[in-house]
C-alpha cells in the first residue's frame, strides 16, 4: 500500500507519460543496451576482475529490469493494465508499446523515497539508470490507440486490442 503523502509527492497535476509505439526487437535492444552499461560499471568496479561476467550481466540485469507488477482487466476491444509507478521519478515515465510488448521505464526515484512509496520492494534500483518494467499483454494490441494517466502512484494503461479495428469495420458492414 502506497503511504497517501508519498502518492500525493508523486502525482503531478498535469504530469504526461510519454507513449512511443516502438518495435518489440527495438525495445528489447534498449534494455539489454541498458544491461549492458551496468553490467560493465559492476565489473569496473570489482576492479576488473575477470571471471564473473554472467554473475555481474546477472546483478545488471536484476537491478535495471522487472516484471510488470499489474492489474489485468480485458473488456470488449479494451485492455486496461493498472501498475504501480511510485518507484520512478515524476516526468521521466515513458510507455514503450509494440503489438506483443509493453516497457514502462523511467529513473527511478532516490532509494529512500522509493522504498517507502512502495512494497514492491524487491531490490534496490541503481539511482540514474533507466529501469525498465516489462509486460506481455495476453492479446495483439494497437500501438497507435494506447492512453495513460497518472493518478497518485498509479499508472492506468489502456490499449485497444488490434482485432478491435477489424470487429468495428465488420460490424459496419
Amino acid at each position: 500500500m502506497v503511504p497517501e503523502a508519498a502518492a500525493k509527492k508523486h502525482s503531478s497535476a498535469g504530469e504526461k507519460v510519454k507513449i512511443l509505439a516502438v518495435d518489440a526487437s527495438e525495445q528489447t535492444r534498449r534494455v539489454q543496451e541498458a544491461v549492458t552499461r551496468r553490467a560493465y560499471e559492476i565489473f569496473e568496479s570489482r576492479g576488473s576482475a575477470s571471471g564473473h561476467d554472467v554473475e555481474d550481466w546477472r546483478q545488471a540485469e536484476s537491478e535495471l529490469v522487472r516484471p510488470c507488477f499489474s492489474g489485468r482487466m480485458s473488456v470488449d476491444s479494451t485492455l486496461w493494465i493498472g501498475t504501480d509507478v511510485a518507484v520512478f521519478e515524476e516526468d521521466t515515465i515513458e510507455i514503450w508499446v509494440a503489438p506483443h510488448q509493453l516497457t514502462i521505464c523511467g529513473r527511478p526515484r532516490a532509494e529512500k523515497e522509493a522504498a517507502a512509496a512502495t512494497t514492491e520492494g524487491s531490490g534496490s534500483y541503481p539511482h540514474g539508470e533507466m529501469v525498465f518494467h516489462v509486460c506481455n499483454p495476453t492479446c495483439e494490441i494497437d500501438p497507435s490507440r494506447v492512453t495513460a494517466k497518472i493518478n497518485g502512484a498509479s499508472l492506468e494503461v489502456l490499449l485497444r486490442k488490434a482485432d478491435a479495428k477489424r470487429e468495428v469495420k465488420a460490424a459496419v458492414a
